[in-house]
């Protein structure tokens, strides 16, 4: 039996049996999937697939994405972009982080891999022999 995850009347996932389902009514709202139990809804907004994905690691992390956060390798705090792959390039696929969402990608910042190293001169001073 193949399943997938579908809402209930509330707004809460439950995994629906593909055997379970009896008929699929076309709505205006999105397609209602009839069973037994009861009458199930397909998510047709940003909202409603946080909901059914959110135990899966999706976050909202802007008003136009929902980004699997098991697939985020790297975070930009200058151009507030969430990354892929790192080292990431001009190419690499991004999803942009609200300013109020920065807390949730944080974690994915690397530090700057600037060394420090002496100056090579001598000391300015020297030591008086007493």
């Amino acid at each position: 039996m193949s399943g997938f995850r579908l809402l209930d009347g509330d707004g809460k996932p439950v995994e629906i049996g593909l055997d379970e389902v009896l008929a699929i009514r076309p709505t205006s709202d999105g397609p209602e999937f009839h069973t037994k139990r009861g009458v199930f809804y397909y998510p047709t907004t940003l909202e409603e697939f946080q909901a059914l994905l959110g135990e899966s690691g999706f976050e909202r992390l802007d008003r136009g994405f929902l980004v699997n956060m098991n697939h985020a390798k790297a975070f930009d705090k200058k151009t507030r972009k969430v990354y892929f792959e790192d080292p990431w390039s001009k190419d690499s696929l991004f999803a942009t982080v609200s300013e109020a969402n920065m807390h949730k990608v944080m974690h994915l910042v690397r530090e700057d891999q600037t060394s420090y190293s002496a100056p090579a001169k001598k000391f300015f001073w020297k030591s008086k022999e007493v």
